[in-house]
């Protein structure tokens, strides 16, 4: 691996869920789920620079309301490999993935300091040492460590890596508010009966000429508890232009998977007044350091 020798930068995909089936309740209370993860083209970037082996661990962020100190997820990963008190990097962090939206930034900004952090220092830690810490942080953080698709089960830290499927197109969109994931699954708690199951559709689909017959196949089960009014109004522009839309983790970004550039243009114009809109392509990877001019998996 070539980097600079006192610096990385990295860059941290997101994720959407193509499909998010609740399959129980475990008796510590958290839900069990299966899901088909798929990472996309939209990056938060993290930078990790030496510093002298004695300065304490910095953070900054160019988002105002992101903590900076242990409360962070890549904080705490540094902490996991260097220690309560860890000294000798400093990082910044910039975000273009929205908080609260079900992409999984902060997981992916975690899996990421995990990465970064040890190829900087030349950390003697293995890759089976590194995912038990990941899911250590975060049910989604492994997913990150490789990142393209995969099926998810148990909490979201088992899984089961894919080959590449053929790169779609698609539209996500996000209004002000965020979604509290606690609150969804008591919501789901309350329905009668889990809302049917999607994964196997999508699995069946996910390797179709069609993009669309793939895209009519996701769902999500908070799609039937989350009905925030931004939300509402992205439903009903995506289902008013042939586009199904489906919430990304328990919300608050909907995606609408298109069949074509023109398409995704298009539908992105007419969201354009929300707050987050991008035209995103699936992707066959994970965390990415530049190596130059080109971006290289770790």
């Amino acid at each position: 691996m070539q980097m600079q020798e006192n610096q990385i930068i990295l860059r941290t995909p997101a994720k959407v869920n193509l499909s998010l089936d609740i399959t129980g309740r475990r008796a510590d209370g958290y839900h069990t789920l299966r899901s088909v993860f798929q990472a996309i083209n939209c990056y938060d970037t993290l930078t990790i620079t030496k510093t002298d082996a004695d300065t304490p661990l910095s953070l900054k962020c160019n988002v105002e309301d992101v903590p900076c100190d242990a409360r962070n997820l890549v904080y705490k990963a540094a902490v996991k490999l260097l220690g309560e008190n860890p000294c000798g990097i400093a990082m910044s962090l910039e975000k273009e993935i929205p908080s609260q939206a079900g992409m999984g930034g902060g997981s992916s900004d975690c899996a990421a300091a995990l990465l970064g952090i040890r190829a900087l220092l030349g950390l003697d830690v293995s890759d089976e040492k590194l995912l038990e810490i990941a899911a250590s942080l975060g049910a989604d953080v492994p997913f990150f460590l490789c990142g393209g698709t995969a099926v998810a089960e148990g909490i979201g830290e088992i899984l089961t890596p894919l080959s590449d499927v053929p790169a779609r197109i698609l539209v996500v969109a996000k209004g002000e508010q965020g979604v509290s994931t606690p609150e969804g699954y008591r919501k789901l708690d309350t329905l009668p009966e889990l809302p049917p199951p999607d994964t196997d559709n999508v699995l069946a689909h996910l390797r179709d000429t069609q993009a669309q017959r793939l895209f009519t196949a996701c769902g999500n089960a908070f799609d039937t508890v989350t009905n925030l009014k931004e939300i509402r109004k992205i439903r009903l522009v995506m289902s008013s232009h042939g586009i199904k839309p489906v919430l990304s983790g328990s919300g608050a970004a909907v995606f609408g998977g298109c069949e074509t550039q023109t398409q995704a243009e298009h539908l992105a114009k007419i969201l354009s007044g929300m707050p987050y809109v991008r035209i995103c392509e699936t992707i066959p990877h994970g965390v990415q350091y530049l190596n130059g001019d080109t971006w290289m998996d770790l």
